[in-house]
């Protein structure tokens, strides 16, 4: 894990983005928005002619897509998109309480008001967007949300790792964040975690991260179960295009 946070972090951390860094941003959100699906086999010529770009900024892209465990590489089959299966779904989860508990505790004791404040006026927005069903935008102030926690806990490879973390789970969240009770949920349990950051009720904070983590799983479980989620093909197709 130590060695997938530095790449990541020398990733960030390099001046403007060059082709590879483009076309690994590219291919990230595709993957983590789910129109690449997972199992999907990525065919380095596929990407480029797709891309409009040579085979070498694939390749390096494809690399960091696999520090960040986004795809897999296997000799002689290259790189596949990683699939979640339910039990994937659950060990994720598992990990990202012990981590979250870790983070939003820091956080308790580092965050600023300008940052209380950031977490209010967010969820001044989410009960906006639910109250006016306008849950299509619930996705970005979940983010969002998560975010400013994760950056007031002021630890660079602790907000790496949760963002790693999250962005596994980002599909599943885009495809059933926008339906209202699923929404509903989801501003509640951030309500409980902001309520409990401003008081610094530490133990509450580990329950409430806990809990509102706990009904995502099981919002997103639920969800995987009854709906498949469309796919789109790699070839013959124009990958910038949303």
């Amino acid at each position: 894990m130590g060695v997938v946070v530095m790449e990541v972090i020398k990733y960030l951390n390099t001046g403007s983005p060059s082709l590879a860094d483009k076309v690994h941003k590219r291919l990230r959100t595709l993957i983590i928005t789910g129109r690449i699906p997972g199992g999907t086999r990525l065919v380095e010529s596929s990407l480029a002619k797709g891309l409009g770009v040579s085979r070498t900024p694939v390749r390096e892209a494809l690399h960091k897509l696999a520090l960040e465990g986004l795809v897999s590489s296997t000799p002689r089959m290259g790189y596949v998109v990683e699939e979640m299966s339910e039990p994937d779904i659950e060990d994720l989860f598992t990990t990202r309480m012990a981590i979250e508990q870790l983070v939003a505790r820091r956080a308790v004791e580092k965050i600023t008001q300008e940052e209380v404040e950031l977490l209010e006026s967010n969820l001044r927005k989410t009960d906006e967007v639910i109250q006016k069903g306008l849950t299509e935008k619930m996705i970005n102030l979940d983010t969002e949300f998560h975010h400013i926690i994760y950056r007031a806990c002021r630890s660079k490879r602790l907000y790496m790792i949760c963002k790693m973390l999250s962005d596994h789970t980002l599909k599943f969240r885009i495809a059933c964040i926008h339906l209202p009770d699923i929404a509903r949920r989801a501003r509640e349990g951030h309500w409980g975690i902001f309520r409990a950051i401003q008081s610094k009720d530490v133990d509450q904070v580990d329950v409430s991260i806990v809990s509102h983590l706990e009904i995502t799983k099981k919002d997103i479980l639920g969800y995987l179960r009854e709906v498949r989620e469309k796919s789109i093909g790699t070839e013959d197709m124009n990958l910038w295009e949303e």
